[in-house]
């Protein structure tokens, strides 16, 4: 039996090329870079929360995400920086 074998090789797509990082390793930079600094002030608890909406791409899902996570902390942070 014989078998034709092709030499060709499987050509590639051009138009799209792969991403460095994956939307998952974007938050954990983010988180790793924003988090610190969020220790120092409240106001990067707002950036934090922006770079994750632009990472992510879906505002409604980001600022749902952001009233759960971020804004008891934000709010704890403000009422402690009246008093």
């Amino acid at each position: 039996m014989v078998i034709a074998q092709n030499d060709r090789r499987k050509k590639t797509t051009r138009g799209k090329s792969k991403k460095i990082y994956s939307k998952s390793e974007k938050n954990v930079i983010i988180d790793s870079v924003v988090h610190p600094l969020a220790d120092e002030h409240w106001s990067f608890i707002l950036i934090d929360g922006a770079l994750h909406a632009l990472n992510e791409e879906d505002p409604i899902q980001s600022f749902i995400k952001f009233l759960k996570y971020n804004a008891p902390e934000l709010l704890k942070r403000l009422l402690k920086d009246i008093r």
